[in-house]
């Protein structure tokens, strides 16, 4: 029975004694080191890079000056691109004179290969996007760095990410480019994902139906901001307080009030609307702000994951404050919370998400107390002639919680990068 030898390689003794060039050399001895792989060479690299991609650059342009003239040749009948003209077999002549008839068998031949030149454009963008972005992360990486993986391993992951990447910011550039066209194009079929004359008119539309209800706008928008600001702040309070005593003191009925709220993570709002209601008309805050802000300040959501991270804190930390004097106000503000920033900024994220797309149609009736994505919805529900505005109001209601996300996300990973106390 034959066995495959594994290839000699030379490992040398390092000449520093230092205790890491020892521990590495130990290790490669003992097999757990992979050989090291020559390192890339980025001249080279960044060469081959630009002329791949100026050959994709190439065959986008040109398939798409292709294509824009078989589109063109459809509606006047005629062409004037010599390209065109050769790929219908016209002959050198009349491609020099740079027009010709477009007859019938023409367009059956042109209609055939509008498609393969929408392929090509298609596959030239995706091909410049994924090796373009692959080119400047593999430029770009510190040369410290060793890579574990081939480089066709890179690319799948690199293409894949970019897949992820293209369809999750998809929604958003579609609703932004809707908010964008004319009224014209939004009835357009098959629709264009970008509009061919953006204009800013379904956005000044939307501000003059704003201005013409009897109720000021700006008292929607003031009512919208006191339910968030109020509600994220006591949601974020009540589920630190709460998670706090569950995470780090044991008494009667902890465990069990922990298992009840993680049974409350499985009711939407849905299923809590009735029993809510109820209860918010037996103590009369119904048609009041406190109507959303009370059950903001209950969701299980923030107690769940305060007290998880929570619990990752050392009882040490905690115990060295009790020693040095601090009380439990002390031990809460000045430790606890800024070591549990990320959890309380997640939690500020999804109540400012929630509370901002509410309307609270169905416990606030007055109409000065309503708030801003109500009447925003008023405004889209009508009918076609606001068909623009509707496009406007979708942006303009995701506006704040997508910039609350991209401001706090930041902070969210600095913070988890530069903390996190172990025992």
């Amino acid at each position: 029975m034959s066995t495959k030898k594994k290839p000699i390689v030379k490992i040398e003794q390092p000449k520093t004694q230092s205790r890491a060039a020892q521990l590495h050399y130990l290790a490669q001895l003992r097999g757990e080191v992979e050989e090291e792989r020559p390192k890339l060479n980025k001249k080279k690299f960044a060469i081959i890079s630009l002329i791949v991609l100026a050959i994709l650059a190439g065959i986008l342009v040109y398939s798409t000056s292709l294509f824009n003239a078989i589109e063109s040749a459809n509606v006047d009948l005629k062409t004037n691109s010599p390209s065109l003209i050769l790929f219908l077999g016209k002959g050198t002549d009349v491609a020099l004179q740079g027009s010709s008839e477009v007859t019938a068998d023409d367009l059956t031949k042109l209609n055939s290969w509008s498609s393969i030149m929408l392929l090509i454009r298609v596959i030239a963008i995706g091909a410049l996007v994924i090796y373009g972005l692959f080119a400047i992360i593999t430029l770009l990486q510190p040369k410290r760095r060793k890579p574990n993986r081939s480089f066709w391993g890179d690319l799948g992951i690199y293409t894949l990410l970019t897949i992820i990447a293209v369809a999750m910011a998809f929604p958003l550039v579609f609703s932004i480019a809707m908010s964008l066209k004319p009224l014209d194009e939004l009835f357009r079929f098959p629709p264009k994902v970008f509009p061919d004359h953006p204009t800013f008119d379904n956005f000044s539309d939307l501000i003059v139906t704003m201005g013409q209800s009897w109720v000021p706008f700006s008292r929607y928008l003031i009512n919208t901001v006191f339910i968030t600001f109020v509600g994220t702040f006591g949601h974020v309070l009540i589920a630190s307080m709460a998670a706090f005593v569950l995470a780090k003191y044991d008494f009667p009925g902890g465990k069990t009030f922990f298992k009840i709220v993680v049974t409350a993570l499985m009711f939407t709002g849905y299923v809590t609307g009735i029993p809510n209601f109820v209860i918010m008309s037996k103590i009369g805050i119904i048609d009041t702000y406190f109507a959303v802000i009370l059950p903001a300040f209950a969701a299980p959501i923030g107690l769940f994951l305060m007290k998880q991270f929570m619990e990752s804190l050392p009882n040490s930390l905690i115990e060295a404050a009790h020693l040095d004097g601090a009380g439990e106000s002390r031990i809460f503000w000045s430790i606890v919370m800024p070591n549990v920033k990320p959890a309380w900024l997640t939690i500020s994220i999804f109540s400012v998400q929630s509370l901002w797309n509410t309307n609270a149609a169905t416990v606030i009736r007055t109409e000065a107390k309503k708030t801003l994505v109500y009447a925003l919805q008023q405004i889209q529900a009508g009918g076609i002639a606001r068909t623009g505005q509707a496009a406007a109001v979708t942006v303009v209601v995701m506006l704040v919680p997508i910039t609350i996300f991209i401001l706090f996300q930041g902070q969210i990973v600095e913070t988890m990068s530069s903390s996190g106390l172990k025992d």
